[in-house]
């Protein structure tokens, strides 16, 4: 039962098609092929043989191979599965072959920047035309930067974003808003594939899109929908480089087929089932052998010999019965699996949107219309991509396990918590912030260094001799510091306090194992967290009584012979103690708004491979 091994690593196998600029093309596999043919000789090879070994006085044999028997009863219960694989490869194969020539899968970088350079810079409020989807339904011209559409303003086919916008009038369709933000994901999805793909942001004309988005992030005070635009507009990245969902949306009805294909195999996996347990000897053995023995009866007195015949029956066929039963479970669920990613996928809501706006015709139907009301609100769990949790790491950790699962825990690279809600608002609050201050002071890019500082006393900023991984460091010991100062207080932690803690904490997991996403060295950055969390180790060691750790842990890590940077986290922690005292969550506020900040500053790092991975772990 070679086939359902096969058809579950053909749904499994990941094919990807990209841009070359992308570099993110992965064809499909021929190995898989190759199976496929060996498997389907074998099978037809034995099913067309016919033999005979039975006889009690003579045991004879005969091997005899007839194209008859190959399409026998059995042969025609075999053959469809096989038929069947065939056809998911070809499919397979059709659909990426179809997405690289396709300007919406594997020229889309190109014409998108072509695109750009043709619009206007005339949206404020407004959303701009950003294309979702019906690239390939015009006609394009190929310029030196890429392609631009040759019949320019006159885009029938084309579905833009405010196009998708206008349709509040379409209460049949009940197309809310967190549809509409799909569509603007997917919209602005295709704007970062441009950056992945090597970009500039002036190639882009990101800035023609800016103004709505930051009216969007000004206006709007629900940080919820902001950041499922993110999530959604990441999730639509994952797909195109880490899925193989993005290929068959090169043709509309590439995913109707995929559904059929996968309907067929089910079928064929619950009839095989069926007639075997209905019709087949499953009490049978797997072996049956026939043994003779000669005995020779008065050979002294001449006389002759007797030959006693026997067999004996070997295993159950039960035992095999159970690992196909498996087999074909896995195969299912894969193919269930592969048929709720179209119906629940996001890229099917905004097809059917897009199809809605295109076909005015379907709007007259109240039962297509009914049929794609009932999937633009389908959700399914087993297709989300992110799980809300950000990872957090430590240098200062005061009491470690020493039970096996905490010694087990400490060798993971981190820990992962759900995201707070505090540190979600901290952050867009910077954001906002940040706009409305450079709206007054007409600052270009996110280029103010984070400090610490309260009135005109300025307790710490990102120094440009230090580097941006050791202000992390000194700055995530501090609020280590000011937590344990706290620890024993019974009120609840505020929310600047919540925020300050878990962002401190991830900024010291991207220097300890995600540097690349930092704008520094990889390498300096993981050799400086070593050597501090090695130092601080030490210093921890003999650290039991919890009334004095506080006073204890500034004095050791104070020592003259300590790194430099355990000697300014230990100052700038009894800074924000003492600042604590008069009010007292000042400090956690300070901490908040300069961890938000520096969230902002090193979001924006040139290392696109970085990101790519980024966006490949944070969904698995």
């Amino acid at each position: 039962m070679d086939w359902p091994v096969q058809m579950v690593g053909i749904s499994t196998t990941l094919v990807v098609v990209s841009d070359p600029r992308e570099g993110r093309n992965i064809g499909p596999s021929g190995v898989l092929l190759v199976q496929a043919m060996w498997t389907s000789y074998l099978m037809i090879y034995n099913i067309g043989l016919n033999y005979e070994v039975l006889s009690y006085n003579n045991t004879r044999s005969y091997l005899k191979w007839s194209l008859v028997y190959a399409f026998s009863l059995e042969g025609l219960m075999v053959i469809p599965p096989f038929a069947l694989t065939f056809a998911k490869l070809l499919f397979k194969c059709s659909a990426w072959y179809k997405a690289r020539k396709s300007l919406a899968i594997g020229c889309n970088p190109r014409l998108i920047v072509g695109y750009m350079e043709q619009l206007q810079d005339n949206y404020q409020d407004m959303p701009p035309p950003l294309i979702v989807m019906g690239e390939d339904t015009l006609s394009v011209d190929k310029q030196p930067h890429g392609y631009s559409f040759a019949l320019m303003p006159n885009t029938c086919g084309l579905v833009t974003l405010d196009k998708v916008w206008q349709l509040d009038d379409l209460r049949d369709l009940n197309l809310t808003s967190p549809l509409k933000d799909i569509c603007l994901s997917f919209a602005l999805s295709k704007l970062l594939r441009c950056r992945f793909a090597r970009y500039t942001n002036a190639e882009i004309g990101f800035t023609k899109a800016s103004n709505f988005l930051r009216h969007m992030l000004l206006e709007d005070s629900d940080d919820e929908r902001l950041l499922r635009l993110v999530e959604s507009e990441l999730s639509f990245l994952h797909d195109f480089y880490y899925s193989s969902l993005a290929i068959t949306y090169s043709k509309s009805w590439m995913p109707i087929l995929s559904i059929l294909i996968s309907l067929s195999g089910i079928g064929s996996c619950l009839v095989l089932v069926y007639l075997q347990f209905a019709y087949g000897n499953n009490t049978s053995t797997l072996i049956y052998c026939i043994y003779q023995c000669l005995y020779r009866t008065g050979e002294l007195r001449g006389r002759g010999s007797t030959v006693v015949a026997d067999g004996q029956h070997f295993g159950n066929a039960t035992f095999d019965l159970v690992q196909v039963a498996v087999l074909i479970a896995l195969a299912v669920l894969a193919e269930i699996r592969e048929i709720a990613s179209y119906i629940c996928s996001n890229w099917t809501k905004v097809a059917l949107i897009c199809r809605h706006i295109n076909h005015p015709s379907l709007q007259k139907s109240p039962i297509i219309q009914k049929c794609i009301r009932h999937v633009l609100q389908r959700r399914c769990k087993i297709l989300k991509h992110w799980e809300d949790k950000m990872n957090q790491c430590s240098i200062l950790v005061l009491h470690p396990r020493t039970t096996p699962i905490g010694l087990l825990r400490r060798l993971k690279p981190g820990q992962k918590v759900k995201v707070p809600r505090d540190v979600k608002a901290a952050i867009l609050n910077a954001l906002r912030s940040y706009e409305r201050s450079r709206d007054n002071n007409h600052m270009p890019s996110l280029c103010t260094r984070p400090q610490l500082k309260t009135g005109d006393n300025l307790l710490w900023v990102v120094d440009g001799t230090k580097g941006i991984a050791s202000t992390i460091l000194v700055c995530h010991i501090a609020t280590s510091i000011l937590e344990l100062r706290s620890a024993g207080s019974c009120q609840p932690p505020s929310d600047h306090k919540t925020a300050a803690i878990h962002l401190s904490r991830y900024c010291a997991y991207l220097v300890a194992n995600s540097p690349e996403l930092l704008p520094e060295d990889d390498e300096w950055c993981k050799s400086l967290y070593k050597t501090v969390k090695k130092k601080a180790e030490h210093i921890l060691a003999g650290m039991s009584r919890p009334e004095v750790e506080y006073q204890q842990l500034v004095e050791l890590m104070s020592a003259s012979q300590n790194h430099e940077v355990l000697k300014d986290g230990a100052k700038l922690g009894q800074e924000l103690v003492e600042l604590n005292q008069g009010e007292t969550n000042m400090a956690s506020e300070l901490l908040a708004g300069f961890w938000s900040e520096m969230m902002l500053y090193i979001a924006p790092s040139d290392n696109i491979d970085g990101h790519s991975e980024a966006i490949a772990w944070a969904s698995s």
